[in-house]
């Protein structure tokens, strides 16, 4: 079957830096519509042996976490292309400019994180030919366990994985009485409904004094300007039913760690209000993973201030040394 590939559309912000020659494209996966960006490698003579005279180092195929977009990691795609890697990142279903599942596109809705597992696995095929090898999926919290998942279930076999926060346990929602009631609530037609107290509700963002994201005022003010200019990007709180999914795809990551059997790197952020950093680090210990917890960091290593983020990257350049990636 050949996959249609439409021109995608893009957000610019004066002053933000675009990864160069990056495509932004949709694509059909069934009735749901997907935006894909692919940002070719930035080869330099210094990152080339002799016989990579024009050699991609390999790709990575990065999964955004709940209410992100592709222009969130145009840095990240910088740091990523500007090592030798082309990168793939899409709008997850339901966020973003890709489809969104029910009536008010503000609701956050999965009946089950398969269907994340197949959108990852769907556009990496269709950008196949774009995407050299070795395959790295990398993903933010949401992101790390449909990453997880997906390569858990075999529906990606990549070369390595790199995780950050993945949203291994909720700090207080992951409790027993609490999934079960959240359970129990997703089997009735209130699982569209939203939970409650959660902010925020209607797409707008707190302050900056309030996010649980980054402690970088200029990386939170640039993220922020997304919303601000782009009502479409908006997405408020997550429903029941996404919650249960989440916990459902969450038992099943936790369950199967130590069949994780490729090279993978965890990381924590620890001042994470979001994600309870010690989920991370018991994963990373059933599943061998290589492990690092940022003292201070609050959920979003990414956004965060250099001081975070650099401790990140030179894990991540480690890791990928020592595993001749």
């Amino acid at each position: 079957m050949t996959t249609k590939i439409t021109p995608g559309d893009v957000v610019c912000l004066e002053g933000v830096d675009v990864p160069s020659g990056v495509r932004f494209h949709y694509v059909q996966n069934g009735k749901t519509r997907l935006r894909v960006m692919i940002a070719p490698a930035q080869l330099s003579s210094k990152q080339l042996s002799p016989n990579q005279a024009s050699e991609a180092r390999g790709s990575i195929l990065f999964q955004p976490g709940r209410t992100e977009f592709i222009e969130k990691f145009f840095e990240t795609a910088i740091d990523l292309t500007s090592r030798g890697f082309a990168v793939l990142i899409y709008d997850p279903r339901g966020q973003g400019f890709s489809s969104r599942p029910l009536p008010d596109p503000m609701k956050c809705f999965v009946r089950d994180y398969e269907e994340y597992c197949d959108d990852l696995a769907f556009v990496t095929e269709s950008f196949i030919d774009d995407l050299p090898k070795p395959h790295i999926v990398m993903g933010h919290s949401m992101g790390g366990v449909i990453g997880l998942q997906t390569i858990l279930s075999g529906r990606l076999n990549p070369a390595a994985c790199a995780f950050t926060a993945p949203m291994l346990q909720l700090q207080d929602i992951d409790m027993l009485g609490m999934r079960t009631f959240i359970k129990l609530i997703s089997l009735t037609a209130l699982k569209y409904k939203t939970l409650p107290f959660q902010v925020p509700k209607s797409g707008h963002l707190v302050p900056f004094r309030s996010n649980k994201l980054t402690t970088d005022p200029e990386r939170y003010k640039i993220w922020a300007t997304y919303f601000e200019n782009y009502p479409k990007l908006w997405l408020g709180a997550p429903t029941f039913g996404w919650i249960s999914a989440s916990l459902k795809a969450m038992k099943f990551v936790n369950a199967n760690a130590e069949h994780l059997n490729i090279p993978s790197m965890i990381t924590a952020c620890g001042a994470d209000p979001i994600v309870t950093p010690a989920s991370n680090e018991e994963f990373a210990r059933k599943a061998g993973s290589d492990f690092l917890n940022v003292p201070g960091a609050l959920h979003e290593i990414l956004l965060e201030k250099d001081e975070f983020r650099d401790q990140f990257w030179n894990a991540f350049d480690t890791f990928l040394d020592k595993n001749g990636l």
